[in-house]
């Protein structure tokens, strides 16, 4: 019986040993994502992204199969499933159905199709919704793995807490590199972008259009602000509290340190807001203005500190921008008025395509292939692959229905979340690096649909990478207050009976 016993232990630890052998594997596979997926061109191309929806799809989804009990204790309700679905209608737009079926659903798709044939004496006969089914598929793909990606790192930091200090770190690093990188090829445009060459004056980074650059650091530069502030409360704070001599002797390294990395966090930023800047990108540079402006009203400070924190940030901005050439991006706003009436004029040109197409779309990534037919007036050398507005473009491929659950889905979950904030904030004892933490990647990603309005940020990889770490890092951070997760602080009340632990001989 002892013997059993025994192998029955060696067995037990054997299995906790692997199982924290997976746990730590999948951390540094969710940071290898996190910290490579900008570094070319923003995993852009098809080999790069094939690569990543492999090690989401197999790597971090083999991993939530062997923790389903602990995927279990997530987020997982019907409103959830939404995403599911938009992969599902992916793959139903990519699948060749009979000519009867596509005329009801789509007749000016069959009508194309229809002309094709004619032209070229062919028969096609089953035929998709999708202008581009194979790239349907392709995205279909890379969203479920993102849906896995989502779920591993929800897992992941409702299993170990501190992992969301790495992972925020890394997040951050990420973002110096491409923000110094930015501001380098802004004074030396011969830089280029990798091996490429860019022409014109702006910050780039890694990625190819600035404005996707822009985009992404947008997303990162609060992580590091809020994590900077975070360092003060906590410290003021504890220096409440009466120390005798020796204790103060004892945490005053301790506090130095804290304030290099306090201050190391602010440099992040800082550099961050110059890289967004000179990106030269309006549409990112007002993005950002909004996010600031947001962060501060949501910071658990006065309204005296938050004037004096706006006031610091506009005499860093202007005194930094006006040493690296200010007047570029003044003129690059002066310019907005042509370059907003030309987006209006593919907005509004865009219009009929969202009319022939408003039940089933056109599919993801088919805007590029249907706009030389429909928009008009414009020179014949200029092609527009996109619309430079996310909502009505995805209204164009996702169809009416389809894409207004899909913004329904967005926006009702972040009015979800800023009330799971309101209640964060409003309690009594507030874990201030873990709210501050949330509220930064709330208003990151906030900013981050804002954008689209404007911009085409959306369809970089590794903006949807960021833009979904963020959403995970908000859940994790808020689901305690909002009653979705199953993780509750226990508050000692008076009919609680404190346990004192047994006193251990010296």
């Amino acid at each position: 019986m002892t013997q059993k016993l025994v192998a029955d232990d060696k067995h037990l630890n054997m299995d906790v040993g692997f199982s924290i052998h997976l746990q730590k594997s999948a951390q540094w596979l969710v940071l290898g994502i996190v910290s490579s997926i900008p570094i070319v061109f923003g995993a852009v191309h098809p080999l790069f992204i094939g690569f990543y929806t492999f090690l989401m799809l197999v790597g971090l989804g083999g991993w939530l199969l062997l923790n389903l009990p602990e995927c279990s204790a997530g987020d997982w309700s019907i409103w959830s499933l939404a995403p599911f679905f938009l992969v599902f209608y992916l793959v139903v737009q990519s699948i060749p159905l009979p000519p009867e079926i596509v005329e009801i659903l789509s007749p000016h798709r069959l009508e194309r199709v229809s002309m094709v044939n004619l032209l070229a004496g062919t028969d096609q006969k089953n035929i998709t919704l999708s202008e581009n089914g194979i790239a349907g598929l392709y995205r279909a793909t890379f969203l479920l793995a993102l849906l896995f990606y989502y779920h591993s790192v929800r897992t992941l930091l409702r299993i170990k807490k501190t992992f969301l200090t790495s992972l925020v770190l890394c997040i951050v690093a990420i973002g110096v590199l491409e923000a110094l990188y930015g501001l380098v090829q802004f004074v030396s445009p011969q830089i280029g972008i990798l091996w490429l060459s860019v022409k014109g004056r702006a910050a780039h980074g890694t990625i190819i259009y600035k404005n996707q650059y822009a985009s992404l650091l947008n997303m990162i530069w609060p992580l590091a602000l809020s994590s900077c502030v975070s360092f003060f409360l906590t410290n003021r704070k504890k220096s409440g509290a009466r120390r005798s001599r020796r204790e103060a002797q004892s945490v005053s390294r301790p506090l130095a340190d804290t304030k290099l990395q306090a201050v190391l966090y602010l440099f992040a930023a800082g550099a961050m807001w110059l890289a967004v800047l000179f990106s030269l990108s309006r549409g990112g540079i007002l993005a950002m203005v909004f996010v600031v402006l947001l962060l501060t009203l949501m910071l658990p400070f006065s309204t005296k500190k938050k004037l004096v924190g706006l006031s610091c940030f506009l005499l860093f901005v202007c005194s930094y921008g006006t040493m690296l050439g200010l007047d570029t991006v003044v003129s690059r706003f002066n310019s907005i008025g042509n370059s907003g009436a030309i987006r209006f004029d593919i907005y509004v040109s865009s219009l009929p395509m969202l009319v022939d197409h408003w039940l089933t779309g056109i599919g993801l990534g088919a805007y590029t292939l249907l706009s030389p037919v429909y928009l008009k007036g414009f020179p014949e050398n200029l092609h527009f692959d996109r619309v430079h507005n996310e909502y009505l473009e995805l209204l164009i491929e996702l169809g009416v229905p389809v894409a207004s659950l899909l913004f329904v889905w967005i926006f009702a979950g972040l009015a979800k979340i800023l009330r799971a904030i309101m209640v964060q904030t409003r309690a009594a004892s507030i874990d201030y690096t873990s709210a501050l933490i949330g509220m930064s990647a709330f208003c990151g990603l906030v900013g981050f649909l804002i954008h689209g309005v404007v911009d085409f940020g959306w369809r970089l990889p590794a903006n949807l990478v960021y833009a979904t770490t963020l959403l995970a890092i908000i859940k994790s951070c808020f689901d305690d207050a909002s009653g979705i997760g199953r993780v509750r602080k226990i508050v000692p009340t008076k009919k609680m009976k404190k346990i004192e632990a047994p006193s251990v001989p010296r």
